[in-house]
């Protein structure tokens, strides 16, 4: 209740009147625009360092220096203050200034956040990096003596001694850049003392760089007056030997790594214009960074117009990069290029430049029709080197197969030279290959010192490096199974080793090369009937990347028409593609799609063998520890109640030999399994027999043998669809699929069914060698042939008998 209404109507009155004449700026705080983030480095935005200065309040005290700092500035009132200390590349906020106070010189015009500005902006100014270009697509990923790629944009050269040839695509419309970026860092092993990298470009004098970074990536510069507008060729070469030790292991010790993403040559900020040059360099500076091409795409797009679209980019890769369909409104890392498919009242195609810098190829569609992106899309050259072919019957020199002659000069040294035969080429009998070796080796290398020459992985010859070094040593003829070769691809491996002298210490400076191997050898492979194994590997063959798809009962769903275009991204196209061959990708989720009922297969056992849902049980360390030790499984003497047993007699022993042959673990039983076994090439267990007990990561199989170009593959849901690209690749090279089902194991490692089939004769049985022929079916199944040859021996037999029985009827009847 109030008690002097009078007295507050006064006051009331007065405070209305105050706020009447009062200024705005209370008022206006409401309507001002809101705290606007700008990044550093963003167009029209200065580095905050560069920030005008906030007027500092009055009376303000010295600041005090820290100790072993110099003593800070002192602000006197009414001043600028001095612009805080700070990262060159954190945010500022910036507030609108108040009403009352006038900006301090020409303020800033503040950058709105884009929605689709990625956290990590590239530089901008004169510090856009057009980065090196590496072979990708024919890098190992898997760490080897010489070049791999053990992570996208990381060149690893392993060995004391490696290199490497990279390219730099240079734009013609710019000036040419002075000087190289290289981001390196070495292995801690490495004797960084006298550990070198020679750069040279376009065959210049070579630039000698120190290695003394063995930490975190370390940028230095060099001189690149050879540079020019186009393709220029960086050829890199490290010396980098152990500080400790020297043998085969320490080989592995020592590396050098390259950031292929921050190496490269700095352009000013519009030297990439958006059109379709800039597109071009941008493209393979894009797949050099992560290997990779996002396709943007909107949310519920038509599955036709994403496989049109994902078709013609990976036309245009030529399985340089694979292909990766993300959202527009994911925060990934910032991109060099991209390609967005946008819903449109038109169909066209042009060039942008994204939040980041990207250079962006928007494709716009209307309805379902997609533009012509022929000429938007640039063709890149393949970096990945074809086998070469080897054509049976004509010794083929290896250098023919796109190899010169082979230098070694690491303590374990290995050369892969790959090499395809006809894919009706098939021996199985044991007929002989040969390598005609002319090879040479120094004459100081230490005492056990070995070359192995192997052929798919098999040893087939160990030759000593010990002795009779310093010369080329006159031919070596190295026979071998032609059975150990496949159709399709092969290789023919080189793998030497060379003990340290001593092993703990370091090597000693050589002079020498370690291992020659020239090229003129030569590699007889001898020839064959056009026979085929029935099995994946012959519709595998023709298989072409746009021919993998997804059922069509679930095409609209995202995630998975995303994997399936990631895997054909993958794939290498056909030396003879196939439209009739296809492959479906299907997850445990679509498992009701797949035709199982064809194969007698359960989707139990399906997912047992890609997700089993039963896991080892955790072992309890205390109850483990107090479990009594398991009885040995060996027995080394008899006991002592039985030393002194009196000794069998004959009887005995043949009772008890006849007792126990005919049991499970009898002799007898144990020769008729084995000879089961043997007695045919291929499997006799079903398909459900053969999944039991095992599991995967992806199931790959023809459920339906009348159609013999429907493949499926099912993935599992912990597959990385990267990994399973890379093996499903490398399966289709070999052509080692010769069942009818294969399971991928999580080591990498494809199982294959091979179902009893005999080989298929693709000529008339005139038309070929017979006895090459009949060996091939000899090998394929020695029983059955055994059995061929005793029923024609019995049928060349009846004749004879017939003329027996009626001759002597004949002169009984006399």
């Amino acid at each position: 209740m109030i008690r002097h209404p009078r007295r507050f109507g006064l006051w009331l009155l007065a405070g209305c009147a105050v706020l009447a004449v009062a200024p705005a700026p209370l008022v206006r705080a409401q309507d001002a625009a809101p705290p606007t983030i700008s990044l550093p480095g963003a167009a029209g935005n200065p580095a905050p360092q560069d920030a005008p200065d906030q007027t500092a309040p009055d009376q303000t005290a010295p600041v005090q220096a820290a100790p072993g700092q110099p003593p800070a500035a002192q602000v006197s009132p009414g001043q600028p203050a001095p612009a805080a200390p700070g990262p060159a590349d954190s945010p500022m906020i910036q507030l609108q200034p108040r009403a009352t106070e006038a900006p301090v010189g020409d303020a800033p015009v503040p950058v709105p956040v884009e929605r689709d500005r990625a956290l990590q902006a590239l530089p901008t100014g004169d510090d856009w990096l057009l980065p090196l270009i590496a072979p990708t697509a024919s890098l190992p990923k898997e760490v080897r003596i010489g070049q791999s790629l053990p992570a996208p944009g990381i060149l690893r050269l392993t060995g004391e001694t490696a290199s490497t040839q990279l390219m730099l695509d240079l734009p013609a419309s710019i000036i040419t850049p002075t000087e190289l970026r290289l981001a390196l860092r070495s292995g801690v092993d490495v004797l960084t003392e006298t550990a070198v990298l020679d750069a040279s470009i376009n065959g210049a004098a070579p630039v000698q760089i120190p290695l003394r970074n063995i930490g975190g990536f370390q940028t230095v510069t060099l001189p690149a007056a050879g540079l020019t507008a186009g393709p220029n060729t960086i050829a890199l070469s490290v010396t980098q030997p152990h500080r400790i030790f020297c043998g085969p292991e320490a080989s592995f010790d020592v590396w050098t790594e390259i950031d292929l993403s921050n190496s490269g040559a700095a352009l000013p900020a519009d030297a990439l214009r958006p059109d379709a040059e800039g597109f071009s360099h941008a493209l393979r500076a894009q797949l050099a960074r992560s290997g990779s091409l996002d396709l943007l795409v909107q949310d519920g797009i038509d599955p036709a117009i994403l496989r049109q679209a994902s078709d013609a980019v990976m036309g245009a890769l030529s399985g340089e990069g694979r292909l990766a369909v993300t959202s527009f409104y994911g925060i990934d890392a910032p991109r060099f290029a991209a390609v967005a498919l946008i819903a449109s009242d038109r169909s066209g195609v042009s060039y942008r430049k994204g939040a980041t810098g990207a250079i962006v190829l928007q494709v716009e569609y209307q309805g379902d029709v997609l533009p012509d992106l022929t000429d938007a899309l640039p063709a890149l050259d393949p970096t990945r080197q074809a086998a070469g072919k080897i054509l049976p019957g004509q010794p083929t020199p290896l250098s023919g197969l796109g190899t010169g002659d082979i230098l070694g000069n690491t303590h374990y040294f290995r050369s892969d030279i790959p090499f395809t035969l006809p894919d009706t080429w098939l021996l199985l009998a044991n007929q002989k290959a040969r390598l005609t070796l002319r090879y040479g080796f120094s004459r100081s290398l230490a005492e056990g010192a070995i070359l192995l020459v192997k052929v798919n992985d098999q040893t087939v010859r160990l030759l000593p490096l010990d002795r009779d070094g310093g010369q080329i040593l006159p031919p070596l003829p190295v026979s071998f199974n032609a059975n150990l070769l496949n159709p399709g691809r092969n290789i023919l491996s080189f793998e030497m080793m060379v003990p340290g002298a001593p092993a703990t210490e370091a090597c000693p400076i050589r002079s020498t090369d370690m291992l020659v191997v020239l090229g003129d050898s030569t590699l007889d492979i001898p020839a064959s009937p056009a026979m085929v194994l029935p099995g994946l590997a012959a519709p595998f063959s023709g298989l072409m990347p746009d021919r993998v798809g997804v059922p069509e009962a679930v095409a609209a769903d995202p995630g998975l028409q995303a994997q399936a275009i990631r895997l054909a991204s993958g794939l290498s196209q056909p030396p003879v593609p196939d439209p009739a061959v296809s492959l479906t990708v299907a997850r445990l989720s679509e498992l009701n799609l797949v035709p199982l009922d064809d194969a007698g297969v359960t989707q139990g056992q399906v997912q047992q063998l890609l997700f089993p849902l039963q896991q080892p049980a955790a072992t309890d360390p205390v109850t483990e520890a107090a479990a009594p030790a398991a009885a040995p499984t060996f027995r080394l003497e008899m006991p002592e109640d039985q030393a002194d047993a009196a000794p069998v007699g004959v009887r005995g022993r043949i009772s008890g030999w006849f007792g126990g042959a005919f049991t499970s673990q009898g002799r007898l039983w144990r020769d008729a399994n084995d000879f089961r076994q043997t007695a045919f090439l291929g499997s006799q267990q079903t398909l459900q027999d053969w999944m039991g007990g095992r599991t995967g990561t992806a199931l790959l199989w023809r459920p339906d043998p009348a159609q013999p170009g429907a493949l499926w593959l099912v993935l599992s849901p912990r597959v990385q669809i990267d990994d399973v690209a890379d093996h499903l690749d490398r399966l289709i090279a070999n052509r080692t699929a010769i069942g009818e089902a294969a399971v991928l194991r999580p080591d990498g490692v494809w199982d294959i069914w091979t179902p009893i089939r005999p080989p298929v004769l693709q000529g008339s049985l005139w038309s070929g060698d017979l006895r090459t022929i009949l060996g091939n079916y000899a090998s394929w199944s020695p029983f059955l042939f055994t059995l061929a040859l005793l029923g024609l021996a019995l049928i060349s037999a009846l004749p004879a008998l017939f003329y027996v029985l009626a001759t002597r009827e004949r002169r009984d009847r006399r």
